[in-house]
């Protein structure tokens, strides 16, 4: 059995980094160790079994990178943001311009993040905000 363990690192600037171990047994001495090395600290981790596609299917369409992502902002019930990023996303999803998200298009996805997505503070979306196309380096 394979597990992944995630961890995200916070540095003394706020910026993060994520980290992902594949073990055997577990990441938790991995990440003790990585800890002592470093300036930064853990802020979030979670671990669990390796799940594999063995046949994925990527699209070739319009975005096909993961570095093109839809970056989607959420309110929170306390005020704050919880934001949402989809990899390489479908050209359908956004208005004409082919940049600004279009809400109607991805309602199940706003009904199943309502109540249920978490603010860093963990505070619940009550709300969707606002959706562009944002495109990494």
């Amino acid at each position: 059995m394979a597990l992944n363990r995630s961890i995200v690192w916070i540095d003394a600037g706020g910026r993060t980094q994520i980290t992902l171990l594949r073990t055997s047994s577990g990441g938790a001495t991995i990440e003790t160790d990585i800890l002592a090395l470093m300036n930064a600290d853990w802020i979030n981790e979670w671990e669990g079994t390796l799940n594999i596609n063995a046949s994925p299917a990527p699209s070739t369409s319009a975005y096909p990178s993961v570095l093109q992502q839809a970056t989607l902002v959420f309110l929170c019930a306390d005020g704050t943001s919880a934001r949402l990023d989809i990899p390489a996303p479908m050209l359908s999803i956004f208005l004409a311009d082919g940049v600004t998200v279009d809400p109607s298009a991805i309602t199940t996805l706003i009904a199943d993040c309502t109540g249920n997505l978490l603010s860093p503070s963990l505070s619940p979306v009550v709300s969707y905000q606002s959706g562009i196309l944002v495109k990494r380096p």
